[in-house]
């Protein structure tokens, strides 16, 4: 994986973007000028760990960055000044995302103008009628759910279970739940998984006048056993690939709040980081009972121009495509059916989305590939410019997502 070095003065002194009043088709704000949202020309003055004195720095294409010779867009030279701050005047740049490269230590990302980032859907024609014979099947399959009591994580407010249910192919998903003992039809906030991430269950006394659903889906959360990879099972056909069931086992999800006694059908939302973002985005598209979503440096954006960005995950796909003889082109249009890009004009409910400006898992270009597809007008994002990719370790998103769900959790 290339690591992006944030050798920057000050980081923990600097804020996350903050939001600003706006109206829903708004995005938040950025503070440290690494976000531009204007038009040109562009200016970036921002403070740096480096001596004092003259240094070489240019701008390197994201959509270039694995490629033996990166495309710089632009270079000069700057003063480093005696309080560690840098000016220099950018001109002109293309929406996207750029490499900031100063001497031969320091790099950080900038961005510009992501809402008009270009990453057309390239969805294949028979990708509407492959996804609704998947979920035709799985209707067929009976939910029959089974509930485990955790008792360490239950009290007189909330009881927590460890649910299992069937889902497509007759693989069985589930998760950890957490609903209230008093009688009463609640919210549901129902939450994704990153790729591999480690199942917990909620304090029964944080929320208690909400159901929440941490999923678990297939091979994956409390089903993992000792495994920790995915992507790259059953690339040889569309109807192979792992994530046509973890898909189908995200709408699964879905039908199984929606199906419990105390959840209320018309507050249904979803959020999630990384693949968990994915994830949400796909619970929405595939279900419209989802009321709000609220994802995260969402995962499976875009997976030609991931590969042109960062190393993992795509390279760890293209080496076992080539290990099994798979012919690139195809491995692509396979994959296109599980791009969430191509999933995006089909969402039709708010939409709050997060990135991290220095993410090298899940690169912002990846992100912008879903968010610039989305079907609804009801959207906007929240740019923390310091974080890579722990989102959920941001206190400023807990605190936006957390605002943005109440209209629907309370």
């Amino acid at each position: 994986m290339r690591k992006v070095y944030l050798l920057l003065l000050g980081l923990c002194a600097l804020a996350a973007c903050s939001r600003s009043a706006e109206p829903a088709t708004g995005r938040s704000q950025p503070d440290l000028g690494w976000l531009f949202l204007d038009k040109a020309p562009y200016t970036l003055e921002t403070q740096v760990k480096a001596a004092p004195g003259p240094a070489d720095i240019c701008l390197v294409k994201d959509l270039s960055l694995m490629a033996p010779e990166p495309e710089v867009v632009f270079s000069s030279t700057v003063t480093v000044n005696p309080d560690s701050t840098i000016k220099v005047k950018l001109g002109a740049l293309e929406p996207g995302f750029y490499e900031v490269r100063l001497r031969d230590s320091i790099r950080f990302n900038i961005g510009v103008r992501p809402d008009e980032v270009l990453s057309p859907a390239d969805a294949r024609p028979d990708f509407d009628a492959f996804w609704e014979q998947t979920l035709a099947e799985l209707a067929q399959v009976p939910l029959e759910p089974e509930f485990v009591v955790v008792p360490g994580n239950s009290n007189e407010l909330r009881t927590c279970y460890e649910v299992r249910y069937a889902s497509w192919g007759g693989a069985v998903s589930g998760g950890i739940i957490s609903i209230p003992v008093a009688p009463g039809k609640y919210p549901v906030h129902i939450q994704y998984m990153g790729y591999g991430a480690e199942p917990y269950c909620f304090d029964p006394s944080a929320a208690p006048d909400c159901i929440d659903f941490l999923v678990s889906v297939r091979d994956q959360g409390i089903f993992k056993n000792g495994q920790d990879r995915w992507i790259d099972r059953g690339l040889s056909a569309k109807e192979t690939f792992y994530y046509r069931g973890a898909f189908a086992d995200v709408k699964r999800a879905v039908d199984f709040a929606a199906s419990l006694d105390k959840a209320d059908p018309e507050r249904l939302v979803a959020s999630g980081e990384s693949q968990g973002g994915a994830f949400t985005f796909i619970s929405a598209a595939l279900d419209s009972r989802i009321k709000a979503i609220a994802p995260a440096v969402p995962f499976l954006g875009d997976y030609r121009d991931y590969a042109r960005i960062v190393e993992w995950p795509v390279h760890e796909v293209l080496a076992t495509a080539d290990a099994e003889g798979l012919d690139r082109e195809e491995l692509f249009t396979m994959l296109s059916y599980f791009d969430v890009k191509n999933f995006a004009s089909r969402i039709s409910c708010p939409v709050y989305m997060a990135f991290g400006l220095q993410d090298p898992t899940c690169p912002p270009h990846t992100n912008f590939s879903i968010y610039n597809n989305l079907g609804t007008r009801d959207k906007r994002f929240f740019c923390v410019p310091t974080c890579g990719h722990a989102m959920w370790m941001e206190t400023s998103w807990s605190a936006e997502r957390k605002a943005f769900l109440a209209e629907w959790l309370n």
